[in-house]
């Protein structure tokens, strides 16, 4: 038995052997960086999707409080414009017979949980003071809404003498015992909502500009944002 492992050891080739070795450890050695370099290229790709993913996050809700800044300011004007007219042209009446109601609204705004979630990890501070605010501004399109409807109701039961766009009434004290308070309701109505829109657009102005100097330091963008007074009613 040992005369024959030693015939076998002496008849091998050691110098192919050691050829075919050392190919098969270069062969696997190039196996295994090529594999590395694939995983870390695999990795660096998952890294740039879930970057862009959340650059996507961000820019979405940069278009939302784009829309909610813009409503607040289109509404304020109104309330802006009423009086300013009114003040022109020597008027003097009640805030609810200056204020017409808007004909039409915007659609609501709402913030999905993963682009608050995006908005925490870029800025804690900016998400606590950004994240109510599509409530303050769905809420606030929730009160013009009922100016418009209760102030319907009351100008349905009047009775007024019509001179260009004016109308002129007069009434009993009776009617004014039914019809007082529902006056006094929409003037503290309207007195809300010039105090709201007048906080609210200037709050979301900043918040705005906060959002969009986070994201360009995050992900290296060049966003410019220039605040221009709204030309057009709603």
């Amino acid at each position: 038995m040992i005369e024959f492992v030693a015939t076998l050891f002496w008849s091998i080739d050691w110098k192919a052997a050691g050829g075919v070795l050392f190919g098969a450890t270069i062969s696997a050695t190039v196996s295994y960086l090529l594999q590395r370099n694939s995983f870390a290229e695999a990795r660096r790709q998952k890294a740039a999707d879930k970057r862009d993913d959340r650059r996507t996050l961000g820019l979405n809700v940069l278009t939302k409080m784009m829309r909610i800044a813009s409503t607040i300011e289109l509404l304020k004007q109104s309330l802006d414009r009423a009086f300013a007219q009114a003040a022109a042209t020597g008027v003097k009446s009640p805030p609810w017979a200056i204020v017409i109601p808007l004909a039409n609204f915007p659609g609501k705004v709402h913030f999905e949980p993963k682009e608050l979630t995006e908005i925490m990890k870029l800025d804690f501070d900016l998400f606590n003071n950004l994240g109510p605010f599509d409530d303050i501004h769905n809420t606030l399109i929730d009160v013009f809404e009922m100016y418009r409807s209760d102030r319907g109701a009351l100008t349905s039961i009047l009775r007024a003498d019509m001179e260009g766009g004016l109308g002129r009434a007069e009434f009993t004290a009776e009617e004014m015992r039914v019809l007082g308070p529902k006056m006094a309701a929409l003037n503290a109505l309207i007195d809300g909502m010039v105090k709201r829109t007048t906080e609210d657009a200037k709050e979301a102005w900043e918040l705005l500009q906060r959002l969009q100097d986070a994201l360009n330091r995050e992900y290296d963008l060049k966003l410019a944002l220039e605040r221009k007074t709204p030309t057009h009613q709603m």
